[in-house]
């Protein structure tokens, strides 16, 4: 939707602010007084939420808030534009909801593949938002090793597949759409013996077991090339599990690394409970998508599904 169709601000044309949900943002911040508290309710990280304003106003070329003792609060300038911002999300709020009633699923199935299982974990808050918005549709989803979620996929047995791009870029029957550029970065115990290295060489690191998902991720290929560039075999045992619960225990009690994909750098919660090797190992770009198979059309809940996952996603990455 164009954020400028209502009004303009000042010389400033709103249509600069093309995206509706940094305007939540700046609402947000308004509403709550403070970003610390905004974040909470928006559920961002306090830094991807500053990061957004600031985009904001740099858009603007003005000041909305300013620091105070207790929080922020509103400039002239803010004063002026919250309250417009507020009637254009209103706006579109009501348009989406007449677009939904008139296309709202009464019933359906969608089916969902995640590929390898590690990947269920980005589904997470996409499935439940899903799940309330169209609450008439049932809802499967099977996870596995890639081929077997593929080959689900081209039988007809699934809607649309989630998993690395690069997996599916190799299959010609599949149509993938990228989501989001994922980050990958090692994990260890607090007090792993390489955490007072000030820095880590890949060959220090890779002399490490290391904790694989069972299948795929994009990441074997990678390491064993990585090994061939150090001139170093594996370092057994090799651990191999999709449920990161079980990995965190295995790093918590060995001294195994772990690599994680993840659609943000490592944040605060990282940092502070693991031991963080982030651009130690060279890698090729890791990418989410969703595969699609060419011979058939989405259908109307698989289509309802991406777009919401495009969104919790776009969210996820700030």
């Amino acid at each position: 939707m164009d954020a400028s169709s209502d009004f303009e601000f000042g010389a400033i044309k709103l249509r600069e602010i093309n995206d509706l949900r940094k305007l939540r943002h700046v609402v947000g911040v308004a509403r709550a007084g403070s970003f610390t508290s905004a974040a909470s309710v928006l559920a961002l990280t306090q830094s991807a939420l500053t990061k957004s304003v600031a985009e904001v106003e740099h858009q603007l070329g003005l000041k909305l808030f300013e620091r105070t003792s207790r929080g922020v609060r509103l400039t002239g300038a803010g004063e002026s534009f919250v309250p417009r911002a507020e009637r254009l999300l209103a706006d579109a709020e009501d348009l989406l909801l007449d677009v939904r009633d008139v296309q709202m699923l009464a019933a359906g199935h969608i089916r969902i593949g995640a590929g390898p299982t590690a990947f269920v974990a980005f589904l997470e808050s996409t499935l439940a938002a899903f799940a309330r918005v169209y609450p008439a549709v049932t809802v499967t989803v099977e996870d596995g090793p890639e081929d077997r979620v593929v080959r689900s996929l081209l039988q007809g047995d699934l809607d649309l597949v989630v998993g690395s791009k690069s997996y599916f870029d190799a299959w010609r029957e599949l149509e993938t759409r990228s989501i989001a550029p994922l980050h990958l970065f090692f994990i260890a115990r607090k007090d792993h013996p390489l955490s007072a290295e000030k820095k880590v060489q890949p060959q220090q690191l890779l002399s490490y077991p290391v904790v694989m998902p069972s299948a795929g991720l994009g990441v074997d290929q990678e390491l064993r090339q990585a090994y061939a560039r150090e001139g170093m075999s594996p370092v057994p045992p090799r651990y191999r599990c999709d449920h990161f619960s079980i990995v965190k225990g295995i790093v918590a009690a060995t001294d195994a690394i772990s690599p994680v994909l993840s659609l943000a750098p490592p944040a605060d919660g990282f940092l502070k409970d693991y031991c963080v090797f982030a651009d130690v190992v060279r890698f090729d770009p890791q990418e989410l998508a969703v595969g699609f198979a060419k011979n058939r059309e989405p259908s109307a809940a698989a289509t309802a599904f991406l777009e919401i996952f495009r969104g919790f996603l776009a969210d996820a990455a700030l």
